[in-house]
């Protein structure tokens, strides 16, 4: 029976922050594809410490995934709200 026009099959939807398939099996192969002991084998042979560091942020997107950046949100002062309870 088809949904009315409109009308969503699953009004919630998916849970905000979720993967899709895809993605997930792809992080999932990419994840099995970088063998552990090469990369450490590699990272150990890196003298400087900011070639270090360089290498684990490149590397590192591919298993966690891209993060968007926080937006700064501008402070608001706080306001004070009264309520009378006298009912005339």
């Amino acid at each position: 029976m088809p949904f009315k026009k409109g009308t969503s099959g699953n009004p919630i939807g998916r849970p905000k922050g979720s993967l899709n398939k895809t993605t997930q099996e792809l992080r999932e192969q990419i994840t099995q594809a970088i063998d552990g002991n090469k990369i450490m084998e590699m990272l150990d042979k890196i003298e400087s410490p900011t070639e270090y560091i360089n290498a684990i942020t490149k590397l590192l997107p591919y298993v966690v995934g891209k993060k968007r950046p926080i937006e700064e949100q501008e402070y608001v002062e706080p306001i004070t709200i009264v309520f009378n309870s006298d009912a005339n």
